[in-house]
């Protein structure tokens, strides 16, 4: 099995690169032991991925000021060969591009530009290449957090189980919206606009298995909530802290995932340095917390589960290293495999089956 890792190349004043760029590592899904295959070196900051369906395209962002560059590439992945080479670069028209995913199909490319505020939408060709229209969507607001609710930040975007609409997390306006994907690749104004808790930074949304709940991770208020999800919108069905109870150090939380078998739900945390999990309940769409597991690093920016669901990989951001993790099958609880693989500044970590 092949990890993809993004990673910062390029100091910003919130973290001390050491990056080299996108790296292929050997994943032994035996033994959770990892090891180097290739880097690919000519992309800034590319520090979130897109994998495509067919595994044979990558697409990052390039995190960097609008004025400095900021890009969104797309890359040739040949597996068989463990190589990556470049198909296209453009402009991300916009600031500090901090998130990129594709639709089902590979007929559109979302792009969260977080300084500027705006979701941009590329239309892509038959061989995966952002080669047509593009829309970009500039959004407002503001909340009460003055050093980082001045203006919009779009932090995410997430396509609805149907495909028919995108979710789009506004950090800035403590928001998330939902637009409508139709023909002219998606309708530029939303159709539903959920206001989440007042200052608290919603940052990543998944979505239950079943389609039914929303869950979303606030970066400030170390919380996830979840909704139930329908034509009207979201409904708030309750609560929960990432952090353990008593704990009154600095900490933001960062990144969601759900076990591909259903049942499981993770959150990372930075600052506390570790992996919330919580068992997913279906019937209701609450969670209820199994602990909460240190990341032996420090500032757990991204987390992959494999797609048998057997372990979790986290990138520890500021200690510049990766840690695995075997889940257990039955309680959800992490157990640390071996020493941290070392790597400089991983943030966004991907599965790739050969």
């Amino acid at each position: 099995m092949i990890l993809v890792i993004g990673s910062y190349t390029d100091s910003l004043p919130h973290v001390q690169a050491k990056g080299s760029g996108v790296s292929l590592l050997s994943f032994d899904r035996l033994t959770g032991e990892i090891s180097p295959l290739f880097i690919f070196g000519d992309l800034r900051n590319p520090t979130y991925l897109a994998l495509s369906h067919d595994r044979s395209k990558l697409y990052a962002v390039e995190k960097l000021s609008e004025p400095d560059g900021a890009g969104v590439a797309t890359l040739n992945l040949d597996i068989p060969s463990r190589s990556i080479s470049l198909a296209d670069r453009l402009p991300a028209h916009g600031d500090s591009p901090c998130h990129i995913a594709i639709d089902e199909k590979g007929k559109r490319l979302f792009v969260s530009n977080y300084m500027s505020g705006n979701l941009v939408v590329y239309e892509l060709d038959d061989e995966g290449l952002p080669k047509g229209r593009i829309v970009d969507i500039r959004r407002s607001g503001s909340g009460p957090v003055a050093d980082r609710q001045e203006a919009s930040h779009v932090h995410q975007a997430v396509l609805t189980p149907n495909g028919r609409h995108v979710l789009v997390c506004d950090l800035g306006a403590d928001e998330v919206a939902r637009y409508r994907v139709d023909e002219s690749l998606i309708d530029p104004l939303p159709d539903m606009v959920t206001k989440v808790g007042s200052g608290s930074l919603p940052r990543h949304l998944v979505f239950s298995p079943n389609g039914r709940y929303v869950h979303v991770v606030h970066e400030l208020a170390n919380t996830i909530t979840s909704y139930e999800y329908g034509a009207s919108g979201l409904r708030s069905l309750g609560e929960v802290s990432t952090l353990p109870a008593g704990y009154t150090g600095q900490s933001a939380a960062a990144a969601i995932r759900v076990h591909p078998q259903g049942r499981f739900l993770y959150a990372s945390n930075r600052g506390h340095d570790s992996i919330a999990g919580f068992e997913l309940v279906e019937d209701d769409g609450s969670l209820r917390p199994i602990g909460h597991f240190a990341t032996r690093g420090r500032a757990p920016r991204d987390f992959a589960i494999d797609p048998s669901g057997r372990w979790l990989v986290a990138a520890n951001q500021d200690s510049h290293a990766l840690t695995v993790f075997s889940i257990d099958p039955t309680s959800g609880a992490l157990t640390p495999v071996g020493e941290p693989f070392e790597i400089g500044s991983p943030v966004c970590v991907l599965f790739a089956e050969e």
